[in-house]
């Protein structure tokens, strides 16, 4: 699999992405609007937009990247209370009282950082800054693992909006003036909150793992790969040795238990029992999250490191997708663009939901960032 045999779809994220924002479910591969949008689903298609150099041509698609992205931040910030951000938005546009600060709030963070440093207008960027910076308060509070991961990437993308972007600094300072309510300056040390949330991790780590258990909590769930994620991150900004070194011992357990040798391939725990410490890992209900995040945190991995291995399992991972799975079912329809759902005893969840479609495009672009920088 090479860069050029890659392809980041973009159909489906387009059929299912109105004014208003990306739907969150479908029948099959048609939106369903009565289930209403999810704003983990919103933040990650806009972090999937972010990472396109532009938006391929759709026969009758006429918006612009900067239009996608303006749609996308626009549902972030209509989800923020003071309490974090509201996950669920009915169909008729009433949220769900479903405000914290939990994975959600990560996520959401984690595409406003990013936004912050990489959205194509300067407007767009000092907007997702501004909303973050109001939610800086709110950290502390975060308690969820996975949640405490999303953070560490989101704060290792804000830490660089004024390096990057230094003529947004003093509009964003006059916008929080204006504001009254926000903090002129920012309200925490954001190095002190990596080394603090990377802590936590550290310290679930070591009150979780044993010499046959090397991971943060008694089981295997959703969306693993976001814990030594968390902790590359973290390493990347303070250089703490310690922080690589627990993410890579646990990412090796991960794979260990994740990766079927004898059929070479992925087989991911599922959601009808995941994998708990001293149980049998649940073979049904595998979902495209799993394969996305994996192939995500091994392309990090390799990117840190430069060991081959985690660029391979990125490979394999990536090609759970395309049918390297215990079942040998192709998840990628290539007519509506979309993913199915997941893998079931009985074939396949049939149905084609944004968590999905947004997980393949994020792995592909990981695998396509670290093959554009070791060609």
């Amino acid at each position: 699999m090479t860069t050029a045999s890659l392809s980041i779809p973009f159909l489906h994220i387009h059929t299912m992405t109105d004014h208003i924002g990306m739907w969150e479910h479908c029948v099959f591969s048609i939106p369903d609007r009565i289930e209403g949008y999810a704003t983990d689903d919103n933040a990650r298609a806009l972090q999937v937009v972010l990472r396109l150099p532009t938006i391929p041509t759709l026969p009758g698609a006429r918006r612009t990247r900067e239009e996608f992205v303006s749609i996308y931040l626009q549902f972030l910030f209509s989800a923020r209370t003071p309490k974090g951000f509201h996950q669920d938005l009915n169909h008729d546009l009433t949220w769900k009282d479903d405000a914290a600060t939990t994975e959600g709030f990560g996520r959401a963070m984690s595409a406003l950082a990013e936004a912050s440093i990489t959205a194509p207008l300067d407007d767009q960027k000092v907007a997702a800054a501004f909303v973050f910076d109001q939610n800086i308060p709110l950290i502390p509070q975060v308690k969820s693992l996975r949640a405490m991961g999303q953070m560490l990437g989101a704060l290792s993308w804000r830490l660089q909006f004024e390096q990057k972007s230094p003529q947004l600094v003093a509009p964003l300072k006059m916008r929080k003036q204006l504001k009254g309510d926000t903090a002129v300056e920012v309200p925490l040390d954001l190095h002190a909150e990596v080394q603090r949330l990377a802590d936590e991790l550290v310290k679930a780590f070591e009150a979780a793992a044993d010499p046959t258990w090397q991971w943060f909590e008694d089981f295997l769930s959703y969306d693993n790969a976001r814990l030594p994620m968390g902790l590359l991150f973290a390493h990347q900004i303070t250089g703490n040795a310690k922080y690589l070194e627990i993410a890579q011992q646990s990412l090796d357990f991960l794979l260990a238990q994740t990766f079927d040798t004898a059929k070479d391939c992925f087989s991911f725990p599922g959601y009808r029992g995941w994998f708990p410490k001293g149980g049998a890992k649940a073979l049904w209900g595998q979902q495209p999250i799993e394969a996305g995040s994996t192939t995500e945190v091994c392309a990090q991995m390799y990117s840190i490191t430069k060991q081959e291995k985690y660029l391979e399992f990125a490979k394999k991972s990536l090609a759970w997708f395309s049918g390297k799975n215990i079942s040998g079912i192709n998840m990628l329809n290539p007519q509506s663009g979309g993913v199915k759902d997941g893998l079931e005893e009985w074939g396949i969840n049939p149905n084609e939901g944004a968590e999905s479609i947004l997980g393949y495009a994020l792995a592909c672009s990981a695998v396509q960032a670290v093959e554009q920088t070791n060609p």
